[in-house]
């Protein structure tokens, strides 16, 4: 899973589309967060269940899937993203440069995602 920390980050250039299996976070006011999954019946309801809205900071957490999908379009390069063992973490490489992280696949690629974006590289 995504960190929120690079969520927030992510969120000022990827608009927010949330798909079923995507999670989302609720940050309240005194620190709790509440982590919501996106169910089927969200998307067929179009919308997000609007009392979640009211507690706090939402914040959509997107699937590997989706970052892979935005690093593929956003490039014209080829990349890989692969465990390391020797290291203990996941890294993405591309022709340019390369990111890794100890947490998660999703917290490398939205690393990679984000490099691009503020590199203003993305397409």
């Amino acid at each position: 899973m995504i960190s929120v920390e690079l969520a927030k980050k992510l969120a000022k250039y990827l608009p927010w589309e949330p798909k079923v299996g995507d999670l989302t976070i609720i940050c309240g006011e005194d620190g709790e967060e509440i982590i919501e999954p996106i169910i089927p019946k969200h998307e067929k309801e179009k919308k997000i269940v609007l009392s979640l809205r009211e507690m706090g900071g939402l914040v959509w957490l997107p699937q590997l899937a989706r970052l892979l999908y935005e690093l593929k379009n956003r490039t014209d390069r080829g990349f890989s993203l692969i465990y390391d063992k020797p290291s203990n973490k996941w890294c993405y490489r591309d022709g340019t440069f390369e990111t890794c992280s100890e947490n998660s696949p999703e917290d490398a690629a939205a690393q990679a995602l984000l490099k691009i974006f503020e590199s203003g590289e993305g397409r």
